[in-house]
């Protein structure tokens, strides 16, 4: 027997902090809308709740809300030419697994952006000239300062 699933209008891959907003826009318009996550559910009164949280050797050591790169992974290349690779460990760049994601991680934070980062075209262009970077690169100023 045919199993039947329920129309809809949309789906979501992936249920972070864009996917839950996107679904809310599109569920408050009136359509039917279905959001696929990896890894399981995380219930925020219950999972987030102190002093669970805070558990060091579970998140930051373990990193129980990462992806395991073992099951799937990224690729990366470091130049235009080069073969993509896959990622074998978390390192600096960490993707969160479950319902929220890296947004359930890190609480909404983000760290503020030096002011280097904000202009970092402009810098690299002045240190190094203008040749420095290669054409077709998309580095570029975010178009805001410290200041504004």
């Amino acid at each position: 027997m045919a199993i039947k699933k329920h129309k809809v209008h949309a789906v979501l891959v992936g249920f972070g902090w864009t996917g839950a907003i996107l679904g809310q826009e599109l569920t408050e318009a009136g359509l039917h809308v279905l959001a696929l996550e990896r890894g399981g559910m995380q219930d925020t009164p219950k999972d987030a709740e102190y002093p669970k949280v805070i558990d060091e050797l579970a998140y930051s050591v373990r990193g129980k809300l990462f992806q395991d790169l073992s099951k799937e992974t990224v690729t990366i290349r470091h130049g235009v030419d080069d073969v993509a690779v896959p990622y074998r460990q978390n390192g600096s760049f960490l993707l969160g697994t479950g319902v929220g994601g890296a947004g359930f991680h890190w609480n909404g934070m983000h760290y503020r952006a030096l002011p280097e980062e904000l202009e970092l075209r402009t810098r690299y262009e002045t240190r190094y000239g203008k040749k420095f970077i290669p054409e077709g690169m998309t580095i570029q100023d975010f178009g805001v300062t410290p200041a504004t």
